[in-house]
């Protein structure tokens, strides 16, 4: 009997391990001439992290706000313990220094430079809708006069 209920448990939850491991994550919005979006968000978070729990809808209702900005979303999902994976997926999108850091930790927002691999901000679930929005639209800005520079 125990053992129908963990087979029927797995069953259930398989379908949806590639949707939690991308779900529309991980894919470079608004692609133009210069490459790569230069602003990342890369968010590091679990099925069994409470503050993902708070904090991923959050991000998931503004992300839909941010389909033409130049943001790189990339998730990091430890539920699985496919750690190999993750990794391969922070060398592809440039930022592996920055998972090197941080992997295993969840519940967490990071926006950051690629080009430089600085950290701008870390959001937590402290951070309501209106404060992400206002840390994204800060970041974008900060970006764009930093290409206008450099470009």
């Amino acid at each position: 009997m125990r053992l129908s209920l963990i087979l029927a448990a797995v069953l259930i939850a398989l379908p949806a391990a590639p949707a939690l491991a991308t779900s529309g994550w991980n894919e470079t919005a608004a692609s133009s001439e210069a490459g790569e979006p230069r602003l990342v968000a890369a968010l590091f978070r679990s099925s069994w992290c409470g503050a993902c729990r708070v904090l991923e809808p959050r991000v998931e209702d503004l992300r839909e706000d941010y389909g033409s900005a130049r943001i790189d979303w990339v998730r990091f999902n430890f539920t699985w313990g496919e750690r190999d994976g993750l990794r391969d997926l922070a060398v592809a999108e440039g930022i592996a220094p920055l998972y090197d850091q941080l992997a295993g930790r969840t519940g967490f927002l990071v926006l950051m430079d690629r080009e430089t691999g600085q950290v701008f901000e870390i959001v937590t679930m402290d951070y309501g809708r209106d404060r992400i929005r206002e840390a994204l639209n800060r970041w974008l800005v900060v970006v764009e006069r930093l290409e206008s520079v450099e470009g």
